[in-house]
């Protein structure tokens, strides 16, 4: 049996009760996951090029989901799977044509965030 690889995942959301619970779910799946309160505190942080993949809330003070996934890109960084409660067409559209990878609405399916992460990462 191989070695799983292993995944981290970082999960930028304003929301503490949320990110408390993606955390939890990833805890109990077995793969990591690091915390941040806000995209500017993630992008001040160093950890871009040690994760996985990047779930970004769209609205958020400060930096929002989508200048995060713009920056990210432009750094040839992981891919970014936006989340939100805002999902119209516009809005999804929006997150494509700047890169996202992934686009969850809010409340997030366990089986389609565990979709978007089991992607492998880009290289």
């Amino acid at each position: 049996m191989q070695p799983k690889t292993q995944i981290t995942v970082a999960i930028v959301d304003d929301d503490q009760f949320l990110r408390e619970s993606l955390r939890d779910f990833f805890d109990a799946m077995g793969i990591d996951s690091v915390a941040y309160e806000s995209a500017d505190a993630f992008l001040e942080s160093g950890d871009l090029d040690r994760m996985h993949c990047i779930l970004a809330d769209l609205k958020m003070p400060g930096t929002n989901g989508i200048e995060l996934l713009r920056k990210v890109v432009a750094m040839g960084g992981p891919p970014v799977c936006i989340m939100t409660s805002f999902a119209d067409s516009h809005t999804r559209g929006l997150a494509r044509s700047c890169g996202a990878a992934g686009f969850l609405e809010k409340p997030i399916s366990s089986a389609d965030l565990l979709e978007f992460i089991s992607k492998p990462k880009r290289g």
